[in-house]
């Protein structure tokens, strides 16, 4: 997650050392995590700075300050346990004017002072500031134009045909072009087949898994993957690239007007359902209550809303036990439960793994902090033994005491950590294909498509909510 070192000094300076690099930066020398290290070392001996702590975000971009040891430091920082806050160059911390002064702000608020190793900049002056702001923007132009630049040269791939993603259901990839997988083929067909004659798609995952027919991944036909393989335009030979089609970009299976045809289809069968059918609520039974437990009930309302003096309908979710049992009750519309979704699921792809709550991050971190402070008065214990400072019984004394102090503070440390793991950890393969289908299709399904999607795929929702915003923590599949 993050690493962390520690040295003893007698010096004022609480210096915390951040590193960072990001993946694409590794290979490079200079930008070396070791490299940052050595260097940055040998200035807090120039300046004889002895104690010191390092903060390192390996594989971590600029783009924002939302990064494990940059917010692990500037925990401390509030703390009192760092004054002093170097790094190697100010694009090491951040590229982003906002974050800058952000930043600059919390360091003033609890007196922490700002060093760079490479940069001479003062920090307590208005023309300093004004000189560390335009080095920063500098550094979020420099960013920003190779973000357009990248970006450029990836839709150009696309419109040349390069196909980035995993090769979806039917197909193969050569280098980074699309080719038809005869036997996954003939599947794929056979499924157009079967809904063209009426089978719907619960028949249709019934049908595949009783046949011969396997998944791309996984064991079993879901309605959800099925649906997203019968709206995906590779099926004529396009593919979606953001909100733009590309046209003609491989040999698919039938043509764009077969293709049109089967999306009336299905588009026919939802709005049946539709009809048939009140409210259709996307997260029914799935969100869990942070304060009990229970799951959130869904509830369809209705208000006037002034801005355009228009009746308005909306979905919402919150939790009835807590109602009844007169607890405060924590919930919140569809819409901002889909928002928080969509935010989870594109940054879930580097750790797949649950967010830890501010809070309980804190716990760890002074567990941590403790198991630390054990060990260097062991540490110093030694040292005062071997310089015969305290007698042998003495030692042993001290040594026993903060040996139970120590095995105490590491097991509270892993009761923790097992409490907070997932309970059914899912396979990372059938984890990624789960996030790459959200990706390639929530933007183009119906809400009951969503709904479909949502009940199929997902067991339940851990979520929070701090200043009207909701944030998911957790996401457990089936």
């Amino acid at each position: 997650m993050f690493q962390l070192e520690l040295m003893e000094a007698n010096s004022h300076k609480n210096v915390g050392i951040y590193v960072r690099v990001s993946t694409e930066e590794q290979a490079k020398e200079g930008y070396s995590i070791a490299a940052q290290k050595e260097k940055l070392k040998a200035y807090c001996v120039s300046q004889g700075w002895a104690n010191y702590k390092f903060y390192i975000d390996e594989g971590k971009s600029a783009k924002d300050i939302h990064r494990p040891s940059l917010e692990l430091m500037l925990r401390h920082i509030e703390q009192g346990i760092i004054n002093t806050v170097l790094v190697y160059r100010l694009d090491r911390l951040t590229r982003s004017v906002r974050d800058l002064y952000s930043l600059l702000d919390y360091f003033d608020k609890y007196n922490a002072v700002f060093r760079s190793a490479t940069e001479v900049y003062d920090t307590g002056s208005a023309t300093g500031r004004l000189f560390i702001t335009l080095v920063a923007a500098m550094a979020q132009w420099e960013r920003e134009n190779l973000g357009e630049r990248v970006k450029m040269g990836q839709v150009e791939k696309a419109r040349q045909g390069q196909y980035s993603a995993p090769a979806p259901f039917g197909f193969t990839k050569e280098g980074e072009y699309l080719v038809k997988n005869p036997k996954e083929g003939e599947i794929l067909l056979d499924m157009i087949d079967k809904i063209k004659k009426g089978y719907s798609l619960r028949e249709l995952a019934d049908y595949l898994d009783e046949s011969d027919a396997v998944p791309k991944r996984g064991y079993k036909w879901h309605i959800a993957s099925i649906l997203v393989m019968l709206k995906n335009p590779v099926l004529y030979g396009a593919f979606r690239w953001g909100d733009e089609i590309i046209e003609d970009a491989f040999e698919g299976y039938i043509s764009k007007e077969e293709f049109d045809q089967l999306q009336k289809i299905l588009h026919d069968r939802q709005n049946f359902k539709k009809r048939e059918t009140y409210s259709i609520f996307i997260f029914q039974t799935k969100i869990i209550c942070p304060n009990c437990g229970n799951r959130l009930t869904s509830e369809r309302s209705k208000y006037f809303r002034k801005r355009d003096n228009k009746h308005v309908e909306s979905n919402h979710y919150r939790c009835q036990a807590c109602l009844l049992n007169k607890r405060p009750t924590i919930g919140g519309s569809e819409k901002k439960f889909e928002r928080a979704l969509i935010e989870y699921m594109q940054n879930v792809k580097p750790r797949l793994e649950p967010i830890i709550p501010e809070e309980k991050q804190q716990d760890y971190d002074k567990l941590h902090q403790k198991i630390i402070s054990i060990e260097k008065q062991r540490k110093k214990y030694q040292k005062a033994w071997s310089m015969d400072l305290m007698t042998d019984q003495e030692f042993e004394q001290l040594m026993a005491e903060t040996k139970d102090a120590l095995q105490k503070a590491q097991a509270d440390l892993e009761q923790e950590q097992a409490f907070h793991k997932p309970k059914n950890p899912i396979d990372i393969e059938r984890a990624k294909e789960i996030v790459t289908m959200f990706k390639e299709s929530w933007s183009v399904l119906t809400s009951e498509e969503k709904r479909q999607t949502v009940q199929e795929l997902i067991k339940q929702i851990e979520f929070e909510k701090k200043d009207r915003k909701i944030k998911i923590l957790d996401i457990k599949f089936y």
